[in-house]
């Protein structure tokens, strides 16, 4: 028995110390205990603001900003009708020229397959200050001593279908346009003013951010003051009209003039606009040819119709070079609908009839 005793004492020595080796492995186990994480909340993505262009609010792939919009002189008379490539124009000008003529100045962020482009018509001064207000690159065919005065003394960036050197290969005539009068038969392409740029090695981006003094909503609100404008009619100083009307399903106006629907001559399409102004400016007749000149500098009144409404606005320019600025009348800046814009620049006191 006392010869067991030893053995029995080793044998709960070690289940005891085998035991306890259990108990230490179990309690520093290199497995963190299971315990529940709060719910993680994802941060929320900031939505990427649209790229937008700058004349007409609408999204677009690229930026365009930075690039040097066209204008571009273009006929309007009923024998030269329809214009070509008025549809792909984001903003359409129309101003007076001699006696009851009216001309159109369209303004181009991009020329990008716009195509053909005409019948191409002369300059004025007042229509070189347009361009300028977007520090446009100048498409035109000819024009008065004084234009062309102008456009040396001011440094415009142009390409002349008359005058200059590289005419020939930029500019066309259209001879099924001849039969009207050689005058109305002149055309070009997007793509050869965009060689003749080149050529003539105009900077295709403005020198620095260029201001146009335009903001746009998707959704413009008149007010509860705001007349109605389902049909527009523009008198130009009571010598030519032009006249609208508003299509509630495409929420856009569209063009009459000559006793015929306003139309892209090269698709045949019906030019449709969100945004109609009308401007008041001082316009006189200052030669025997009946040439006017129109103050397009300081301030002016109009009027601004969307979504078949129509409410009173004002207009200011400082000068050559500054974009026109728009307000209401209790001075919030004016917002345009997203899309194109027709303006009329017309004589003050010119008859503007809504409905």
């Amino acid at each position: 028995m006392k010869r067991l005793f030893p053995i029995i004492l080793v044998l709960i020595i070690t289940i005891a110390l085998v035991s306890c080796g259990k108990k230490t492995a179990e309690e520093f186990s290199p497995e963190p205990p299971s315990v529940s994480a709060p719910e993680s909340t994802p941060e929320a993505t900031p939505a990427l603001e649209k790229i937008r262009n700058p004349l007409t609010g609408e999204p677009i792939d690229k930026g365009i900003s930075e690039l040097r919009p066209y204008a571009v002189m273009l006929n309007n008379i009923k024998v030269a009708l329809p214009q070509c490539g008025v549809s792909k124009a984001d903003i359409i000008y129309e101003v007076l020229a001699e006696g009851d003529i009216t001309r159109f100045e369209a303004i181009f962020s991009n020329l990008d397959g716009v195509g053909t482009l005409g019948s191409m018509r002369s300059s004025r001064p007042y229509y070189i200050e347009i361009a300028l207000s977007y520090d446009a690159i100048y498409v035109h065919a000819g024009g008065s001593e004084q234009a062309y005065s102008d456009i040396s003394s001011k440094r415009v960036n142009n390409i002349d279908g008359v005058r200059g050197a590289y005419a020939n290969d930029t500019f066309y005539r259209d001879p099924s346009r001849k039969k009207y009068g050689v005058e109305h038969s002149l055309f070009t392409t997007s793509d050869k003013l965009l060689e003749c740029t080149e050529k003539l090695g105009y900077n295709t981006k403005h020198s620095g951010s260029f201001d146009y003094g335009l903001s746009f909503s998707d959704n413009v609100d008149m007010g509860d003051s705001a007349a109605g404008a389902s049909t527009v009619k523009v008198s130009f100083g009571g010598v030519k009209d032009t006249s609208f009307t508003y299509h509630s399903d495409s929420g856009c106006y569209t063009g009459y003039q000559y006793g015929t629907d306003f139309i892209d001559g090269s698709t045949n399409e019906t030019v449709k606009f969100k945004n109609l102004l009308v401007l008041f400016a001082d316009t006189k007749i200052i030669d025997d040819y009946g040439r006017r000149s129109v103050n397009l500098s300081g301030t002016g009144t109009g009027y601004f119709m969307c979504g078949g409404k129509s409410v009173p606005i004002s207009w200011s320019r400082s000068g050559t070079g500054s974009p026109f600025t728009y307000e209401l009348e209790d001075g919030t800046p004016l917002k345009l609908g997203v899309c194109k814009t027709y303006i009329a620049i017309v004589p003050t006191g010119s008859n503007i009839t809504m409905q």
